[in-house]
């Protein structure tokens, strides 16, 4: 009967040991990941040093990734960026209450997410100013107006690039 017991708990031991999910999954390289900015030093980084694209609902300031490390650097911040895309989202108390400044936050954050998922956008440090018209756009309508904005922020940025000069 011993024998029996422990055959049968290598049986469920061996079941156990494939129901169970892989702890170390492969490291993907190719993933762009999304960070946010974290302190009003960083924001203040990218508002002194940006180029901006402004709507009456939405103006977004643009910064390339690179550029945006130089400075913390510089200023000898202990942040070391990995990401190649950060986000930071600025929407006052008079667009509405938290719910509807974290609506905005989540669906921003979700067009963001689509765009880097499809690899249209990578090295760039983005900050979003919201004002209070921006409740009465649909989705589509804000993915639309940020696709277009990216596009004319990309030539901005591109115009501006030392590299282009020489």
């Amino acid at each position: 009967m011993i024998k029996k017991t422990s055959l049968d708990s290598k049986k469920k031991y061996s079941k156990f040991i494939e129901s169970k999910p892989n702890f170390f999954p492969k490291k993907v390289t190719d993933s762009i990941s999304i960070s946010h900015l974290k302190n009003s030093f960083e924001f203040d980084i990218v508002f002194k040093n940006s180029v901006y694209f402004h709507k009456n609902f939405l103006t977004i300031n643009a910064m390339r990734t690179s550029d945006f490390s130089y400075k913390i650097r510089n200023k000898k911040q202990g942040r070391v960026i990995e990401s190649s895309i950060l986000l930071g989202f600025s929407i006052n108390k008079k667009v509405g209450k938290a719910n509807k400044r974290n609506l905005i936050k989540r669906r921003l954050k979700a067009i963001m997410q689509n765009l880097v998922k499809e690899k249209k956008l990578y090295n760039l440090t983005l900050i979003f100013v919201a004002r209070k018209e921006i409740l009465n756009l649909s989705f589509t309508d804000l993915q639309n107006h940020i696709n277009y904005s990216l596009k004319k922020l990309n030539q901005m940025l591109s115009k501006n690039s030392k590299f282009n000069k020489l």
